[in-house]
């Protein structure tokens, strides 16, 4: 092989690896946006996830402080204070309630 097809053929290789490496750099910076964007909406999503982690621990002390609200308002109260309704009164409830019953109905069950 001679001098010049050597040259050249370096020549060749050289440009090859030139093409290569601006290539490489080219997916490099496209891989570093989105990268970027990808760490971004990362970012924000973390920020949501506290939000609601907050807004979550809120509504349980919330729901807490109501249980304990109304435990202590219903401390005095027994369940025989409430009263009872026998089955036919339920079973008159229960058709009102599905639309079965009629103004008749609703004065005998207030009456009661």
């Amino acid at each position: 092989m001679t001098t010049i097809e050597s040259s050249k053929l370096l020549l060749m290789r050289v440009q090859k690896a030139v093409g290569l490496i601006n290539h490489l750099r080219d997916e490099n910076k496209e891989l570093q946006a989105r990268f970027t964007l990808v760490e971004n909406h990362n970012k924000e999503l973390q920020e949501l996830l506290d939000k609601v982690s907050t807004d979550q621990a809120a509504i349980e002390e919330a729901i807490t402080s109501a249980l304990e609200e109304l435990d202590t308002s219903l401390a005095g109260f027994e369940f025989e204070d409430f009263g009872t309704i026998d089955m036919e009164e339920l079973s008159e409830a229960e058709d009102f309630s599905a639309g079965e019953g009629d103004a008749a109905d609703i004065e005998t069950f207030e009456e009661e």
